[in-house]
């Protein structure tokens, strides 16, 4: 693809989407945009830009493609049993109640987690989960609490799957008692306001994809967002290191808290 044909789809993808390509990754935004645009579009740049403007299910399947909806429930099981018996009982001593986000939460797989270990540890009344994505398009099914198939619940145990979930023609469903505990919304993390005062941020597996002034940008907000104690739990290949960690004190595994005496935060551009 030319460069002047690739940056007039960045235009053009900035305009229907409101997705700032120039965030992510350079080279492998580039590539994926390239082999999309191959399998989809027959290599034709030009002819590809024009069907995303009249095309609604070829500008569907681009976006999907782009937001990278991707998760199953207890992804990484490791540090969900950390999250459980170290993480979420420290935060519940020092708090009576818990605000909870869970950022880029695609079809909901990560919130219903959340509220699963909270009801668990008998504090899922006392916590406020909000879950958003940018992607509108997943937030259907997620709010609906399924239907999820066998690939999104290879985490869970038999005990979980008899108590949380339910089976109907269609999937597998969380149980309402369960689904009535999360609020789901729309939220860019790019462009969005952050909220304030929570006391756990979960957003895993997307800082990878950003460039790493936009990564730092967000990693400050996110800082910003906590309360002091707060902590915020990200991917295994997200560590953070040199300047990224300043104003987080790593906890082990991925989480790092915004720490306890951290009562002004840093200034946030």
């Amino acid at each position: 693809m030319q460069d002047a044909h690739y940056d007039q789809l960045k235009r053009t993808i900035m305009r229907l989407l409101t997705i700032d390509i120039d965030a992510y990754k350079t080279e492998q935004m580039r590539r994926r945009i390239e082999t999309f645009v191959t399998t989809h579009g027959g290599g034709d740049a030009v002819a590809f830009e024009r069907s995303l403007s009249t095309d609604k299910a070829l500008l569907a399947k681009f976006r999907d493609m782009l937001t990278i909806n991707v998760s199953e429930f207890f992804r990484d099981t490791p540090q969900f049993d950390r999250l459980h018996t170290l993480v979420l009982p420290e935060l519940l001593e020092r708090r009576p109640t818990l605000s909870i986000w869970s950022a880029a939460c695609s079809n909901g797989q990560e919130p219903y987690t959340l509220a699963i270990l909270l009801d668990e540890l008998g504090a899922i009344s006392r916590t406020r989960i909000l879950a958003t994505d940018f992607d509108r398009s997943v937030l259907p099914r997620a709010r609906a609490g399924g239907p999820y198939g066998a690939p999104d619940l290879r985490g869970i145990t038999p005990a979980r799957r008899k108590r949380y979930f339910i089976d109907r023609e269609d999937g597998t469903y969380v149980v309402d008692t369960l689904r009535a505990r999360v609020q789901f919304a729309e939220h860019n993390l790019l462009s969005s306001a952050y909220g304030r005062d929570y006391d756990l941020i979960v957003c895993r597996n997307v800082l990878i994809y950003f460039q790493p002034d936009v990564k730092l940008a967000v990693l400050r907000k996110f800082q910003a967002a906590l309360r002091p104690g707060g902590v915020i739990f990200i991917g295994g290949t997200e560590a953070l290191l040199g300047a990224e960690v300043e104003g987080y004190k790593p906890l082990g595994g991925n989480f790092y808290q915004r720490p306890l005496d951290d009562l002004a935060g840093r200034r946030v551009a």
